[in-house]
């Protein structure tokens, strides 16, 4: 389960990755412009992120991404204690937000297409994350 658990976060949260790097050079997918885009995938109205916050996440989701292999692999980066708690807390992160749109005070706030692209795709792929986290932090005890 260790390998599948790593190689299934590795190989979704590179692609997340990736979309956010697409994202960030001015791409609209799944949208068909910029305000389908932030109807989407931001969820409400406001504006595009700036690249700050964009470079912000990509960061935060390439981490997200390499650590399980770093540890996988046994690469020592200095926190070696800590490793199973940074597991536990990025699973805790995919799990609010998984929950988060079914909270009816956040829900109120985004877009009709938002919540239902939520449902279909987004907190589903985040529970997956979440389990997967999860099961590398019970695995790593």
């Amino acid at each position: 389960m260790n390998t599948l658990f790593t190689f299934y976060i590795f190989i979704i949260m590179l692609g997340i990755t990736l979309i956010h790097i697409y994202w960030y050079k001015g791409g609209y997918w799944p949208g068909e412009n910029k305000q389908d885009f932030i109807d989407k995938v931001i969820g409400r109205e406001v504006s595009l992120p700036g690249k700050g916050m964009y470079t912000f996440v990509i960061i935060c989701f390439f981490i997200m991404a390499i650590f399980p292999i770093t540890v996988y692999y046994k690469i020592n980066i200095g926190i070696n204690t800590y490793e199973k708690y940074f597991f536990l807390a990025f699973g805790v992160i995919f799990t609010l937000r998984a929950l988060g749109m079914f909270i009816p005070v956040l829900a109120k706030r985004a877009t009709k297409i938002f919540l239902e692209y939520n449902k279909k795709y987004y907190a589903p792929l985040c529970i997956t994350l979440a389990i997967a986290y999860f099961g590398l932090y019970y695995l790593n005890l």
